[in-house]
């Protein structure tokens, strides 16, 4: 009822002050795009095939439509598959993708009334119709389906109705409004439902039974059996059996080596007025190449076309290499997501060292952070580029709170902090200690951070030799993916070194900031939060006028920011690389960062042009 109280409070204060001129709120730069002037000339060593080769780092899990966890699989879902709404990456906003236009919205923001576009079909020339949309909204809901990690996002997704006069008309109903009910439907593919459940079983199930915590879905038979056959894994491993409607399909995948999608020959996006013949590359390939010497060589070589993964040393290597930057434009882009230390504010959780949960020593360790030159250290020469974080908005964003100011690195003040909170060198051994408990407790803190990349490692090294100067012993611990999630998860460290891939568009902070997320093992994993920050996120999660949610929003940060249970690090840099060969070239700060489907090879387009309203 309190909390329920202050988030009524906020929004009767912000709504009034709304009517105030929005240009309180300087703006900042977003939806950042940048352009490459196509090739003036061919060169004759340039390679005429319109095929399009990517060198990427990692493969997908599978590429099941729903039963995964990776970021190559959703990268690849931009050219197999189709959402509802789209993403416009050059000005950052929604766009139809599948339906004609945005929404109408019900007066209490709950209902979402679409209306498919004509003449899309799926590969075996069944029209889409919203029966696709409904199935798709359960395949998600449906407990059996093996995909937890993204069912959540469904979980305020009441019910989808079907209107008998119009197959191509569907309305979502939402349990509650939300900033982002109409933005994650951008995220999920649409399903074809004669493909998946030719049977129609999930259609005799409501969304109300999936709702129902007490509705035992392993208890029916059908409903069990066709669970069983769709979490399959042929579903995202056999080519002939991934199924979508974007451009591309699946041709060929040779695990740890490369995934081939090759452009469809009969494809309903023909009809669009935007759609030429030779338009687009006939074949995109996803070549696995983890080796940065071979990596380079490669580019030496023209055998790759692009990457948006290329590591700092290699980019600064080739481009001081002459033969490379006369075959291919390069780039580096700030992006929205951004590098963190995090510290465990509720150590007593697991019975960790009482460190962070005292305010002064996270401001003290926030003071001993040389984030300018662990940006130096990342970033070489190119570090300039690179946004510092200061809050958990990007400075990218207009919600950005231009008010709080970098943390400066300042030893003494560092040493004067931690001396207010008790930690003194009693036995003059180099580190600072502190009797709790009636024991004497050295300040030695583990480090946690993902093994897997020595970038990571040399970031917590570097800490840890800073941090020594003043006394505070960093314990650098390296961990495979999986043991540093669930440590994080589990509440189960000192202190963390990790990342978050963000979107351009409004954000929910509720999973990393909410203490709900806290509680429930979610990512909220400082235990930052009380019910006046919870109010504040509660509030901001039915805000849609950009004035009261910047204000909102600043209020948000501004608490965050004196609660420091982040060290905000800075914001990630795309090394983006792509040959000369093909015009059209956009690079953006949304994820991915490239959209390949959208170069043009120049040996055989002429006069191509930039557009506006770059999408999937």
């Amino acid at each position: 009822m309190i909390k329920s109280s202050i988030v009524f409070f906020l929004l009767l204060l912000f709504f009034g002050c709304s009517n105030k001129q929005t240009n309180d709120f300087p703006i900042t730069e977003t939806g950042i795009l940048k352009r490459f002037e196509n090739a003036s000339d061919i060169l004759p060593s340039w390679s005429k095939e319109n095929t399009l080769t990517c060198q990427v780092n990692s493969e997908p899990d599978n590429l099941h439509p729903t039963n995964g966890n990776s970021s190559p699989r959703l990268e690849i879902f931009q050219y197999i598959h189709r959402t509802i709404l789209y993403i416009d990456f050059a000005n950052q906003q929604l766009i139809p993708g599948l339906v004609k236009s945005l929404p109408e919205i019900s007066p209490d923001h709950l209902t979402y009334t679409y209306y498919l576009r004509d003449s899309i079909f799926w590969d075996d020339e069944k029209k889409l119709t919203s029966a696709d949309i409904a199935f798709t909204a359960k395949v998600y809901k449906c407990p059996l389906t093996n995909a937890p990690q993204v069912r959540s996002y469904w979980n305020n997704v009441k019910d989808i109705i079907l209107y008998s006069n119009d197959p191509m008309k569907f309305s979502i109903v939402m349990k509650k409004v939300n900033i982002q009910n109409t933005s994650f439907l951008t995220a999920f593919p649409v399903l074809e439902e004669n493909f998946y459940d030719n049977k129609q079983v999930l259609s005799k199930y409501s969304f109300q039974q999936f709702d129902d915590s007490l509705f035992q879905a392993a208890s029916f038979t059908d409903l069990k059996s066709w669970a069983a056959e769709y979490n399959n894994d042929r579903y995202g491993r056999i080519p002939e059996m991934i199924n979508g409607l974007g451009m591309y399909k699946v041709d060929k995948w040779e695990t740890g080596q490369y995934i081939v999608l090759k452009k469809k020959s009969s494809h309903w996006s023909r009809h669009s007025r935007d759609y030429h013949e030779a338009s687009f590359p006939e074949k995109i390939i996803f070549k696995l190449n983890k080796d940065e010497t071979s990596q380079s060589l490669q580019f030496q070589a023209q055998a790759v076309d692009a990457s948006t993964n290329v590591s700092i040393n290699n980019f600064i290597d080739l481009n001081s290499n002459q033969g490379f930057k006369k075959n291919y434009n390069s780039a580096m882009i700030a992006t929205y997501n951004y590098t963190y230390l995090c510290f465990n504010e509720k150590p007593e959780e697991k019975k960790r060292g009482a460190f962070f949960n005292d305010i002064l020593v996270r401001k003290a360790l926030a003071c001993l952070t040389p984030v300018d030159e662990i940006i130096k250290l990342q970033y070489k020469q190119f570090g300039s580029q690179s946004k510092r974080m200061i809050s958990q908005v990007s400075p990218l964003k207009k919600e950005f709170n231009k008010s709080l100011k970098p943390v400066p690195f300042d030893v003494p003040k560092a040493v004067d902090l931690l001396n207010q909170a008790g930690w003194t060198d009693s036995d003059e051994d180099g580190i600072l200690d502190k009797k709790i408990n009636r024991k004497i407790i050295p300040l030695s803190i583990e480090l946690n951070y993902i093994a897997s990349s020595a970038e990571w490692k040399d970031i917590a090294l570097f800490i840890k030799e800073t941090m020594a100067k003043a006394g505070v012993q960093i314990n650098p611990v390296g961990l495979d993916f999986k043991l540093f999630l669930e440590k994080a998860k589990e509440h189960d460290f000192d202190m963390m070194l990790g990342s978050w891939a963000v979107s351009g568009i409004d954000e929910d902070f509720t999973q990393l900031w909410h203490t709900s997320s806290w509680k429930n093992h979610g990512s909220n994993y400082s235990g930052f939060g009380n019910s006046f920050t919870d109010a504040i996120i509660d509030s901001l999660t039915l805000v849609t006028f950009d004035s009261v949610r910047n204000r909102l929003s600043h209020l948000l940060q501004k608490n965050i920011y004196d609660d420091q249970p982040y060290v905000f690090l800075y914001s990630s840099l795309r090394r983006n690389v792509i040959h000369k060969r093909f015009g059209n070239q956009m690079i953006f700060s949304e994820k991915p960062g490239v959209l390949y489907n959208m170069l043009k090879l120049l040996s055989i387009n002429k006069g191509i042009t930039m557009v506006d309203g770059a999408t999937p």
